[in-house]
């Protein structure tokens, strides 16, 4: 991979890498990646998101790219990190997971390894890097999870979500991980609704983990985010003034406090 004249200083820093997982699918996992990593780009940080959804990567359709080249060609040894970057909306940039595949989708070990090293390879080069997991708890998301900095469970106050992201929850955290995990409860209609899951959340993890869940906040019911996904863009982009953007705002604030000040832009280069 080429390296940017402008690389980050010799200090050893790196990117801040956060893993977007949930337990069930359909809570609206994507969609808070693709435009968490929107907001940390208008705000200045270098952020490229990664779609780990291997096999039915739809992260590209929210964003509304076409992606060339995708990490199924990075691991089948098609294409070199560096060609399967595209540049997405609010100038992130942008690696696709590839979308009905099967071999993704079936992907071993060392093909998740090789992914892995591949995403820290980009980290001297960005600020933020935002992963986009499938959902549950098989293989094929937990070690997308294990290599973050910090890890975001996402739920909505159905019983079955919330059943599934302690499911998550308490996966990664008997395996070992010990860095801190954030809970966004999506698609509520009240704060008080979203409180009460977080609470019912913390307590199990709390009790039966000796694990202590953050709280990150809510995403709102919001017509715009439906009508975001029917113009293949992100909420955030198209309907700035929307009450769901006005919450991420809130959601990437709080996320911000983990990272450092905004570098000069940089590019990630293309060999």
């Amino acid at each position: 991979m080429t390296e940017p004249a402008n690389r980050p200083e010799e200090s050893g820093r790196r990117a801040t890498i956060f893993a977007v997982t949930s337990g069930k699918g359909g809570v609206g996992k994507t969609s808070l990646s693709v435009n968490l990593a929107c907001e940390f780009s208008r705000r200045g940080h270098r952020t490229i998101i990664v779609d780990t959804d291997l096999g039915l990567a739809n992260a590209h359709i929210l964003a509304g790219i076409r992606p060339t080249r995708t990490l199924s060609d990075y691991v089948e040894g098609k294409a070199e990190l560096a060609e399967i970057v595209e540049t997405g909306p609010c100038k992130v940039k942008f690696i696709s997971g590839g979308s009905g595949v099967k071999a993704m989708a079936n992907l071993d070990d060392n093909g998740r390894a090789r992914i892995c090293v591949a995403i820290e390879e980009l980290t001297p080069f960005c600020d933020v890097v935002v992963l986009d997991t499938g959902a549950g708890v098989s293989k094929g998301v937990t070690d997308f999870v294990a290599m973050a900095d910090q890890a975001i469970v996402v739920t909505t106050s159905n019983f079955a979500a919330i059943a599934d992201a302690y499911g998550i929850v308490k996966v990664v955290v008997q395996d070992g991980y010990r860095n801190p995990i954030h809970c966004v409860v999506n698609r509520v209609r009240s704060p008080e609704e979203a409180e009460q899951v977080f609470l019912k959340l913390k307590g199990c993890t709390e009790r039966f983990l000796g694990f202590d869940l953050n709280w990150l906040g809510l995403l709102p019911e919001d017509t715009s985010v439906e009508g975001a996904v029917l113009k293949r863009a992100p909420f955030s982009e198209v309907y700035p003034g929307s009450v769901a953007a006005r919450y991420l705002a809130k959601l990437a604030s709080s996320l911000e406090k983990h990272l450092g000040a905004p570098q000069p832009a940089a590019q990630v280069a293309k060999s």
